[in-house]
């Protein structure tokens, strides 16, 4: 007598939902981790598929809330950069009636850049957030690159 593997049960339209919505709330900074929580401490006895997506959704959002603090600590340092330099450059020009050199000119666009790159890594993980939703609102699988595997292998030895 051979076994027959039983699949998983397709996501109903509730599960798909909650699922879905974990994953876009990451569209509200901070709030939405707290969504992500809600979801998963309500849910996560109810449905394996839900548990897995809210709780990818909360690891993912603590993720781009370190990224962004991170982010930010490199654009303060610029901007004190900035402040240090560009005050010193000045006096140097006034003394020997040059131009502002190119430290100048980097320690004034710095924060720009610095900025620039955070705002669109939150940017690109937003939309990486909001693919997962659309994924889980059509009731596929949806795992987020390292995060996703870790996170199942996790769930499967508890």
């Amino acid at each position: 007598m051979s076994e027959v593997e039983v699949a998983p049960h397709a996501p109903v339209q509730d599960e798909r939902i909650l699922a879905a919505l974990s994953h876009v709330s990451a569209i509200l900074p901070m709030w939405g981790l707290i969504a992500a929580i809600v979801i998963w401490a309500s849910q996560k006895d109810r449905s394996e598929y839900v548990r897995f997506q809210s709780l990818q959704a909360i690891a993912y959002q603590l993720l781009i809330v370190f990224g962004w603090f991170l982010g930010m600590g490199c654009y303060m340092v610029s901007v004190l950069a900035m402040v240090i330099v560009a005050p010193s450059t000045e006096a140097q020009v006034q003394r020997y009636a040059t131009g502002p050199g190119a430290l100048f000119y980097l320690s004034v666009a710095l924060p720009l850049l610095v900025f620039c790159g955070v705002l669109l890594g939150w940017l690109a993980t937003l939309g990486y957030a909001i693919a997962g939703a659309v994924r889980t609102l059509q009731g596929k699988d949806f795992c987020y690159l390292v995060l996703g595997s870790r996170l199942r292998r996790y769930l499967e030895k508890a």
